[in-house]
């Protein structure tokens, strides 16, 4: 779903308890967005992994929610002049953990940290409505206009 605002554009991606491949639904859905953004190919003043730092951001949020958040409920993109924001809403009121990962071999535990380190900032919003949370992050584009 499309919407733009005075402030920018916003895609949405809701999920129901049926959507299925929602990581791959959500990084497919993001690669779309960037695109028309114009936000894929390098560009002066533009941090150069940018659409691979984003779509990392998403993986890691989607999964998350998948994991430890009952599912995902909602996706939301929102591009803004040298900024853009993705927000994963999920079926959780548990707020997420940053923790060094797991180094014995088990895999996993570090979509956090990633997020932690790839962003500009994140954090959580509660949402007692639903019984969950949003879970987000700003990634800086560089970019001083939305194209």
């Amino acid at each position: 779903m499309r919407a733009a605002s005075g402030r920018g554009e916003r895609r949405q991606l809701p999920f129901t308890t049926h959507t299925d491949g929602p990581v791959s639904l959500a990084v497919d859905f993001t690669r779309q967005a960037l695109a028309e953004w114009h936000l894929v190919t390098p560009a002066p003043g533009r941090p150069p992994h940018l659409a691979d730092d984003i779509l990392l951001v998403v993986l890691e949020l989607v999964t998350n929610a998948c994991r430890h958040g009952k599912g995902p409920r909602e996706l939301l993109i929102e591009h803004r002049p040298g900024l853009l924001r993705i927000e994963v809403s999920d079926h959780s009121c548990a707020l997420p953990v940053l923790s060094a990962g797991r180094v014995d071999g088990s895999g996993g535990h570090f979509g956090v940290l990633i997020v932690e380190r790839v962003t500009r900032r994140w954090g959580t919003v509660p949402d007692p409505d639903y019984r969950g949370k949003t879970v987000w992050a700003e990634l800086s584009t560089g970019l001083t206009a939305v194209l």
